[in-house]
């Protein structure tokens, strides 16, 4: 028997209820949820020629597709076709109609948080046509491979590579998110190996490739695998991995871009869930985790966090149970949201934002909660979406 349950849980036993409560930080006018069955649309929202305040605005859910199994990720189409959503059993098909364009269902461990987990395509896909997948294949180990999509938009298995893989202890703390980052190389989000309390002891080491930030360089000419980017902290390997970034994550379970800051939603473990900011400029850094959960000392008390990175927003067991991160909106639907990240909870399925400037919104009086979010995306249209495990898709828009 097969269990689904969303990359990312927060502890070893089953999640809280759903029904856990929601703290608003900011109130918002209320609105009636908008989630109906209607045809999906690939149509672009016009943008609005009256802009209006953050405290005036009201938003709404449209789901504009269902019927999928275990989707984690939806991601734009670079050939400006229809997106694409990520099934955790191991399939990419297209929003609308459910086309397949990859099936790699045989090679993927699908069990818990196990599954395919991420996708990315390559800075120059318009002249190399190259994509990469996250998955948990079988023998439990962490896989990144390399494809080559045709010009019909599937993906050719003949053109498949491995690029990298990495054992993993325990069948949980994956992480699974794969984005390319605004200096052309391919990051990784890598949980600490599994178990609870980084019981393999991976997290606040840079020799390993787990509980950490990874960077490569990928689809350079020459090059089988990948290559190291100068840059990274330990490139010629004195220190730590030269695959390694930064380290002293738990599970980043989803992270994103936006220009050089990268906002990454980092799962907690039996009390906080936290959102962490930095900029890609600033390598080697150690976001705490297990020394500390969150801003609070982990292990022991007193603790010493004055070398980690701070989270800029985190979230007690109270709220929720796995913090769902996350996109900055961009679009042009709803100019008064523009630089807004947004964020979920897998039990509580709210719907939140957060600026760099450090303002907190909270819209789920608007929009009403998602069952169980397992990440975000941004369509071709610009606009934000959100996937649940239960098969839908939501378009966030603004209320009529």
């Amino acid at each position: 028997m097969i269990l689904v349950v969303v990359a990312g849980c927060s502890t070893d036993s089953a999640p809280p209820s759903s029904s856990a409560p929601i703290l608003s930080t900011t109130t918002q006018a209320t609105a009636t949820t908008s989630t109906t069955g209607a045809t999906p649309s690939t149509t672009t929202e016009a943008a609005t020629t009256t802009t209006l305040s953050l405290s005036d605005l009201t938003l709404t859910y449209n789901e504009v597709a269902t019927g999928f199994d275990a989707p984690v990720l939806i991601v734009a189409d670079p050939d400006g076709g229809q997106d694409l959503v990520v099934e955790q059993q191991g399939r990419i098909v297209r929003r609308d109609d459910g086309s397949v364009v990859l099936d790699i269902r045989d090679d993927v461990t699908y069990s818990g948080e196990q599954g395919l987990l991420g996708l990315a395509f390559h800075p120059h896909f318009a002249t190399n046509r190259l994509a990469y997948v996250d998955y948990v294949g079988n023998g439990r180990r962490t896989v990144v491979e390399q494809f080559v999509v045709g010009d019909d938009g599937s993906f050719d298995r003949s053109s498949r590579r491995r690029i990298i893989e990495i054992p993993q202890p325990a069948a949980n703390h994956n992480g699974g998110m794969i984005a390319f980052g605004p200096d052309g190389y391919l990051w990784i989000g890598m949980g600490d190996g599994g178990g609870s309390g980084d019981r393999y002891g991976q997290a606040q080491r840079a020799d390993t490739l787990l509980g950490a930030m990874l960077r490569i360089a990928v689809g350079v000419e020459g090059v089988d695998t990948y290559a190291i980017p100068p840059d990274n902290p330990f490139a010629d390997g004195v220190g730590g991995a030269p695959e390694v970034w930064a380290i002293g994550v738990r599970n980043p379970w989803r992270f994103a871009f936006d220009g050089t800051d990268l906002w990454i939603a980092d799962v907690g473990q039996g009390d906080i869930e936290e959102i962490d900011l930095v900029s890609t400029q600033d390598p080697g850094l150690n976001f705490g985790w297990p020394i500390a959960e969150g801003s609070s000392c982990y292990r022991s008390s007193p603790c010493d966090t004055t070398s980690f990175v701070a989270p800029v927003v985190e979230y007690d067991h109270g709220q929720g149970c796995s913090v769902t991160g996350g996109v900055v909106y961009r679009g042009n639907a709803i100019p008064e949201l523009a630089g807004q990240f947004f964020y979920s909870d897998y039990c509580a399925g709210f719907l939140r934002s957060h600026s760099a400037s450090g303002g907190a919104l909270d819209w789920t009086a608007d929009v009403g909660a998602v069952p169980a979010p397992t990440g975000f995306g941004v369509g071709g249209d610009g606009e934000l979406y959100v996937v649940s495990q239960g098969g839908s898709i939501f378009r966030l828009e603004r209320s009529p």
